[in-house]
């Protein structure tokens, strides 16, 4: 009887400590996503609409003999540099408008207007996208869950799609994303395999 009370108390003390350890990682996390989920969502942001994410070169000029397309290029490259040239000024996702000249306070803040009205959902949509150009997933569209491993890989862990401050929007957004994904997903596969022949 003793030794069947003895190992109900040790049962109950192992309890007790894995659920105090369980509320420690879980503190932990929080504190965590609260310090780093707005860099993430802004790292997000740039990879989506930043200098990077415009991939037309001084080269293009020369490919095109559209005047109107010439002057979309010129357009996006000269996005690039001024963005280049803002950003630098910045201190990780914090604008600073001090060193700034008329023409980049004014980019800075549009910029951040456009940040702050950016759809977090919307943003992550784009991102997978650019993500499956840039993986060379185009043709494949490999099941979500393998895509996304396959991002971590590529960026050194999951810590780049932690981009919502509290963790039931972040559970919520990629609950909704998979749905979404494996369901185009479904759609491209069907259209490829009915037209196989079809170059997108």
């Amino acid at each position: 009887m003793a030794i069947t009370n003895l190992e109900r108390r040790t049962s109950k003390l192992e309890d007790a400590m894995d659920y105090l350890k369980r509320q420690k990682e879980t503190e932990e996390r929080k504190a965590w996503r609260e310090a780093n989920s707005e860099r993430l969502n802004w790292e997000m942001f740039l990879r989506v609409h930043g200098p990077e994410s415009v991939e037309v070169t001084e080269e293009d000029l020369e490919k095109t003999d559209n005047l109107e397309r010439k002057e979309e290029i010129r357009a996006e490259i000269a996005y690039k540099k001024l963005c280049q040239k803002v950003l630098s000024h910045y201190a990780g996702w914090i604008v600073k408008y001090e060193n700034m000249d008329e023409t980049e306070k004014a980019f800075a803040y549009l910029l951040e207007l456009f940040y702050a009205f950016q759809d977090t959902y919307s943003l992550f949509e784009l991102d997978l996208d650019h993500w499956q150009y840039k993986l060379g997933f185009d043709e494949t569209r490999p099941p979500f869950v393998e895509f996304i491993r396959t991002i971590d890989e590529h960026m050194g862990g999951s810590d780049w799609r932690e981009v919502c401050y509290l963790q039931e929007s972040q559970d919520a957004i990629m609950e909704r994303l998979f749905q979404n994904y494996e369901a185009g997903r479904a759609r491209y596969l069907r259209y490829k395999s009915e037209l196989p022949n079809v170059n997108d």
